[in-house]
């Protein structure tokens, strides 16, 4: 004789913890999904922001090169540009160190400074000669940027700015 009622109970508790299960695991999936898209965003975030400061990078590098302010620099907001930033700080923000996240707010505040400087340099009729200190601002400027992008996660960068500070001096 089968027991028709036993068989219906444990069919029923089976049934019920499988309820109970998918219950639970269905928010802990979502869970660990969102937090994946979240590191995702964020990388994405770092490595957009990483290449615009590169591009910056570049830019203060050649104009600490040069003799004359860069006047030639038809927009200055794609010379020092910040759309990757201003799209993605959302993203960035929570996934890197507050230290790092004040750093690069203070960074692009400097780059505006440095972009009004060349929207009043263009607006000279002349051509402004690069002092030394002038230069050498940019090119500081330059190497911090490079530092700044290693500490979001970007290699390379020039030789000289990565030697330590006394190594540069010296040699």
């Amino acid at each position: 004789m089968v027991d028709t009622a036993g068989t219906a109970t444990a069919t029923g508790l089976f049934s019920l913890g499988g309820v109970v299960l998918g219950a639970l695991l269905s928010p802990l999936t979502q869970l660990y999904l969102e937090k994946k898209r979240e590191r995702r965003a964020g990388h994405r975030a770092r490595k957009l922001v990483a290449g615009e400061l590169l591009h910056s990078q570049f830019n203060l590098r050649i104009a600490s090169e040069n003799t004359t302010w860069p006047i030639y620099v038809q927009d200055p907001d794609s010379w020092l540009p910040n759309a990757a930033w201003l799209e993605n700080k959302s993203s960035l923000l929570g996934t890197v160190p507050d230290d790092l996240w004040d750093e690069i707010e203070m960074t692009y505040a400097t780059l505006e400074i440095r972009r009004d400087q060349l929207i009043l340099a263009k607006s000279l009729s002349e051509a402004k000669l690069v002092t030394a200190d002038e230069a050498e601002a940019f090119k500081r400027s330059s190497d911090k940027l490079g530092r700044l992008r290693r500490k979001l996660g970007a290699g390379g960068g020039w030789e000289d700015e990565m030697l330590p500070s006394k190594k540069r001096t010296q040699g």
